[in-house]
């Protein structure tokens, strides 16, 4: 099969969920022996077209960079990158064409350009933002992005969901049960089991985006509260963002500096992993999640996670309390709390590092592809119609 993946960013020009999916599932595709692309942004220096792994990776708008100053992404510079998209798809005759949802603009486009070539399309959704929307980016904005994603649920039968919870957040917009299908992300647990475990020089790590969305400022709030019982706490945090400045400023303020230890972006998995392992507890203080594959990663290197229970963020199918990590209400005592607990009872914590292992090991990125490749298989008879009025 010829099958190309849309989406705004790529791996490995940015680390995200959304991008090291993509990568991860069209590696393994390559090795079936298909013929896969990725089309997006371009965040990087040379050829608009290169190849990785395999992979055809096309730049198809230049990116000078992702988020605003204020740490947001624009609204509208998208709209332009999905214009761009349209014209290369009808350059090439592929058999699916698999398109990330929450980049909206691309979803429509891809929509044209698959009536006009007779393409069956999947879109993939990693979560469903709806009212979130509005306090990203404002009442007028957030309105029209809030449009634009309940309306892409009308373009196709053919629906990815990366988790139960965000299956039946697309059902309450109206899509049937049996035109979505959930394959979970993933992680690389074969090579995770090729790194040694590593000495515990970090009680809690933070692996992800320095965002609005991870609600980091949590976190932050709720160490200055365990440092009363753990005075000499380390928290070590990866990832890049906007909101890195203001997050060291509150750190500062506090008089937390010596406590937490920033890493940057970490691009090598072998050396994320090895971190991940040098550390106890994995912390996920986000506002919106669908199903981060960060939560796998940790669990698979023996980290128990502690997140917040949250309107937008619930992993609660993944994530059992007391067996590999705990869900809280996103306020500092008592994200605070479960962290002190775990750290407080090292049997406790034992425990659910161990069974955080046994959790992870049925989401391997190898049975993910193979379960993608199967879906693209019985999509191929398919026949692409315009919508009914």
């Amino acid at each position: 099969m010829k099958i190309a993946f849309v989406t705004d960013v790529i791996y490995p020009f940015t680390i995200g969920g959304s991008e090291i999916r993509n990568y991860e599932i069209a590696k393994r595709l390559v090795k079936m022996g298909h013929e896969i692309h990725i089309f997006g942004a371009k965040l990087w220096e040379g050829k608009d077209n290169i190849e990785i792994d395999g992979i055809k990776i096309h730049g198809v708008q230049k990116y000078e960079r992702l988020y605003k100053k204020n740490g947001k992404r624009s609204v509208f510079i998208p709209a332009i990158l999905s214009i761009k998209i349209f014209f290369e798809l009808l350059k090439n005759n592929f058999d699916t064409i698999d398109v990330t949802a929450f980049t909206f603009f691309n979803c429509y486009s891809v929509k044209v350009a698959s009536l006009i070539k007779k393409t069956p399309i999947v879109i993939t959704w990693q979560q469903y933002f709806g009212d979130y929307l509005t306090g990203y980016f404002g009442r007028t904005k957030g309105t029209l992005a809030r449009i634009l994603e309940f309306f892409s649920t009308k373009l196709t039968k053919n629906n990815l969901a990366v988790s139960s919870f965000v299956a039946s957040e697309l059902r309450r917009r109206g899509i049937k049960k049996e035109n979505i299908k959930i394959i979970y992300n993933g992680t690389d647990i074969k090579l995770i089991n090729t790194i040694k475990n590593q000495e515990k020089l970090y009680d809690l790590i933070f692996v992800g985006r320095l965002n609005y969305q991870k609600n980091l400022p949590l976190l932050v709030e709720s160490v200055k509260i365990l440092k009363k019982d753990f005075p000499n706490i380390k928290i070590a945090i990866v990832g890049k963002g906007e909101e890195k400045e203001k997050l060291e400023g509150l750190i500062k303020n506090y008089g937390l500096s010596e406590n937490f230890k920033f890493f940057g972006e970490i691009k090598e998995k072998e050396k994320l992993f090895s971190i991940l392992k040098s550390a106890k507890i994995f912390v996920l203080p986000s506002i919106l999640e669908g199903f981060p594959l960060t939560i796998v990663e940790a669990n698979a290197c023996g980290l128990p996670i502690v997140t917040t229970k949250t309107k937008h963020n619930n992993v609660a199918e993944y994530l059992k309390e007391n067996e590999n990590g705990f869900l809280c209400p996103a306020n500092p005592e008592n994200f605070a709390g479960a962290i002190s607990y775990l750290l407080k009872n090292p049997d406790v914590l034992a425990k659910t590092s161990r069974f955080s292992v046994q959790k992870s090991a049925n989401f391997g990125w190898d049975e993910i592809a193979r379960s993608q490749e199967q879906y693209y298989k019985s999509l191929k008879s398919q026949k692409v119609l315009m919508p009914k009025k």
